[in-house]
């Protein structure tokens, strides 16, 4: 089954909800990690972010009011968030204490990012071996 990714902003995408996130960031009372980490203070990206082919293109970077209902209802009081869509199953790759944590740089993103994802294919290929009838999965 195909995995879709998403990268969830604790911000509102709309004029008010970005003019809004700035003025509470300048007086300190708002923050975004994920804002830090692709954008910082620039509006169109760090540079990074801008020029990365990677496994973060295949993240759709979405605001909290872009989202889903499904998707709303998995990252309620979770953002920022990112987040794995299998079918109809959602699993947090990243919380808002990761993210946070690593301090806005975008290539200690991408490190998390693709680990917590390789770690969640591992899972998953552990959970579809065959085994025999008895037997414990492997160590």
């Amino acid at each position: 089954m195909t995995a879709h990714y998403f990268a969830i902003y604790d911000a509102d995408g709309t004029l008010a909800g970005e003019v809004g996130y700035v003025l509470g960031k300048l007086a300190g009372v708002r923050r975004c990690a994920l804002c830090d980490i692709s954008h910082g203070w620039n509006p169109a990206g760090k540079a990074a972010w801008r020029r990365d082919s990677g496994l973060s293109c295949q993240l759709k970077w979405l605001h909290r009011d872009e989202q889903s209902a499904a998707l709303a209802a998995h990252t309620t009081d979770q953002l920022p968030v990112v987040v794995e869509q299998r079918g109809d199953r959602f699993r947090t790759l990243l919380g808002a204490e990761a993210l946070a944590a690593c301090g806005a740089d975008y290539e200690v993103f991408l490190g998390l990012l693709e680990a917590a994802v390789a770690a969640g294919e591992s899972a998953e290929c552990d959970a579809s071996s065959p085994r025999e009838p008895g037997s414990s999965p492997a160590a």
